[in-house]
């Protein structure tokens, strides 16, 4: 499957590069500037070896993908969807983003309503699955980290859910669970602001989540 990471030049763009890539899924990096992609690119094979990973510019990468997850700070987000609607608006697009701010008090969620269902209404597509937002990234980019992970996924359209789940489920270490249609996704997107606080005022390092 070729999987393209949009703004995957942080670090879960990383780690699903390179945990994606050495599955053997072929990898697009997107990037708003091609070289910034392409020396990303570069910099995961040297890591990941003998594995398919290429840099191209956001619009090509979302052009040449099955799968387009959208790895991009949430300021950023909905502009670039808005300039990509034409091409993603048939693809699968994964959307682990998370309306987040920071106050004196800690982290709250920022948003009325989830970053997926604003995605989905940007793009007119039935196609958008929310997932991967309690993922913590630095430790997901490191290879050497094992993990036991549960990873909630929200979305209307069965089939692109079912797609989703089943290439998460390849990554040894996450269980994806189905978390019900995309209007549940700002209870699963509300997680993060929760996970950031505890390790916040606990003096705790990444966090992920498990169900038990």
């Amino acid at each position: 499957m070729r999987v393209a990471l949009l703004g995957g030049t942080g670090n879960l763009g990383k780690g699903l590069a390179l945990r994606l890539a050495t599955l053997g899924h072929e990898i697009v990096v997107g990037s708003r500037k091609e070289e910034k992609a392409e020396a990303k690119a570069a910099e995961y094979r040297r890591i990941a070896g003998d594995a398919s990973i290429t840099g191209m510019k956001n619009e090509d990468a979302a052009e040449a993908c099955d799968i387009a997850v959208l790895t991009i700070p949430w300021e950023h987000a909905i502009d670039t969807a808005r300039d990509l609607k034409n091409i993603l608006r048939e693809k699968i697009v994964v959307s682990p983003l998370v309306p987040v701010s920071r106050g004196a008090k800690g982290f709250t969620y920022s948003s009325e309503r989830s970053a997926a269902e604003i995605v989905a209404e940007v793009l007119e597509s039935e196609k958008v699955v929310s997932a991967l937002h309690t993922i913590p990234a630095a430790r997901f980019a490191n290879l050497d980290e094992k993990f036991d992970w549960d990873v909630p996924v929200c979305g209307d359209d069965d089939e692109s859910k079912k797609v989703v789940m089943s290439l998460i489920s390849e990554i040894d270490g996450l269980r994806p669970l189905d978390a019900g249609p995309l209007s549940n996704s700002r209870l699963v997107e509300s997680l993060t602001p929760l996970i950031l606080n505890i390790m916040r005022f606990n003096g705790m390092g990444e966090l992920g989540i498990k169900f038990l």
